[in-house]
């Protein structure tokens, strides 16, 4: 068998789908690397430590002249580090799934004459991905359309969807429980791997503005950055809710989701999917600043069959949540339908086929 080297930026958004992949080539026999950077450390779960490579990693900023040459900088270091990696470790081929880590090993890669694949997250290519793009045999996708590759590329992509933990995915193959009529509703609250400012904020505003009564039937679990976590939930705490526990990150994401009666989150590519394949209603604020609006072009995937409810970030989004929370509470049977349609619209296997892809890379001489 096999050795395979992994790429990923460092979040869970890049990180987790990796993770996947890397457990179907290891059940097929083959030895996995993971490389990133120092930040990805923190969701390489049970990823075997002695495999991990941290590398420097910059990206293409834009800004101050002073800044985009610290990220070149970076970048030019990650390189040299990735291209002595593989030079030592000579894996069979290598698999980047973006973020700025990702192109230091990718490039290197593709200068030492090993076999490259790309899986991207979103609708939309990352700029990682697109410049390390060219020169790739194979562009996999999460989705259907991908947006942004190069036009010397467009004949390389095919979609697989993203990647799934099979702990997540295990979680839509038990049958969804709504909450009873006037029962508790379990409301669980992310912001992806890295948490969402946001929700420091909006959830104490969009759960104020339900009644009393209302706010007793939530049993809420939420993910608060530790620097917003003792504030928010002196606020949440407040309010009566029927039961409230805040963290900074949940390392047993599958029970929380297996738990859950709705879901308040950003829309991240990964976060979505992985909600397809849990299948549990979700209500999205997609980030506002990305670009060319990934999230909400993400967000789709459940939205656009009623698997999920888009609010978008403003002076109105809390009243706009707490009024879907209060409709979900009125009629629990609406969110029966929606776990319904989320688990309809997973792509499930996608691991499985990226590693068939990978396999199929390392037979072509």
């Amino acid at each position: 068998m096999s050795l395979i080297t992994l790429a990923a930026g460092g979040t869970g958004g890049h990180v987790f789908p990796a993770l996947a992949l890397a457990r179907s080539l290891s059940a097929r026999g083959h030895s996995l690397r993971l490389v990133t950077d120092h930040r990805g450390l923190a969701f390489a779960g049970d990823f075997d430590p002695a495999g991990i490579d941290v590398i420097s990693a910059g990206g293409l900023v834009s800004g101050a002249p002073h800044r985009r040459a610290a990220g070149l900088f970076r970048l030019a270091r990650g390189y040299v580090q990735a291209r002595s990696l593989l030079r030592r470790h000579k894996p069979a081929a290598v698999v980047g799934f973006g973020g700025f880590p990702s192109a230091p090993p990718m490039l290197a890669a593709q200068h030492l004459g090993l076999p490259t694949l790309l899986h991207e997250q979103n609708g939309i290519m990352g700029r990682a991905n697109a410049f390390v793009s060219r020169q790739v045999r194979q562009i996999s996708t999460a989705f259907p359309q991908l947006e942004g590759v190069p036009a010397s590329a467009q004949d390389r992509v095919s979609a697989v969807g993203n990647p799934i933990r099979a702990d997540i995915a295990a979680v839509g193959e038990t049958a969804f429980t709504p909450p009873k009529p006037d029962g508790a509703l379990n409301l669980l609250v992310f912001g992806g791997s890295q948490g969402a400012a946001v929700f420091a904020s909006l959830l104490p505003a969009a759960l104020n503005r339900l009644s009393p009564a209302e706010r007793a039937r939530l049993h809420l679990v939420a993910q608060i950055r530790d620097e917003s976590r003792a504030e928010t939930e002196a606020r949440l705490a407040t309010l009566g809710l029927g039961r409230l526990e805040i963290a900074p990150f949940f390392s047993d994401m599958p029970q929380r989701l297996a738990a859950a009666h709705l879901v308040l989150s950003r829309s991240g590519a990964t976060t979505v999917h992985e909600l397809a394949a849990a299948g549990r209603p979700a209500i999205f604020v997609p980030l506002s600043v990305h670009r060319d609006d990934q999230q909400g072009r993400n967000a789709r995937l459940l939205t656009d069959p009623g698997a999920a409810l888009l609010v978008r970030e403003g002076a109105d989004a809390p009243q706009r949540v707490a009024t879907h929370i209060s409709a979900l509470l009125a009629a629990p049977e609406a969110l029966a339908d929606m776990a319904a349609k989320a688990r309809a619209s997973a792509l499930l296997g996608a691991a499985d086929k990226l590693a068939d892809m990978v396999e199929q890379e390392i037979a072509t001489p």
